[in-house]
């Protein structure tokens, strides 16, 4: 088995492009896999974009969660 990739940049076209190839034989059509970012790199991205909260200590830190809960 033999798999290509194909990148569509007009996105008009893709129905009558996936009308095209579902109608040939032998061809099928296959997600796209998109690959799992593993936690250091979630956390990595949180902490480049400012989505982290600093405390002085873990009392400080406890009492901020019990207080929203």
């Amino acid at each position: 088995m033999t798999e290509i990739t194909l990148r569509v940049t007009n996105e008009s076209l893709l129905p009558s492009f996936r009308k095209l190839i579902r109608s040939i034989d032998g061809i099928d059509i296959v997600p796209a896999k998109r690959k799992r970012k593993s936690g250091i790199e979630q956390a990595l991205e949180d902490v480049a974009a400012g989505r982290v909260t600093e405390w002085k200590s873990a009392d400080e830190m406890f009492k901020t969660l019990m207080a929203e809960a």
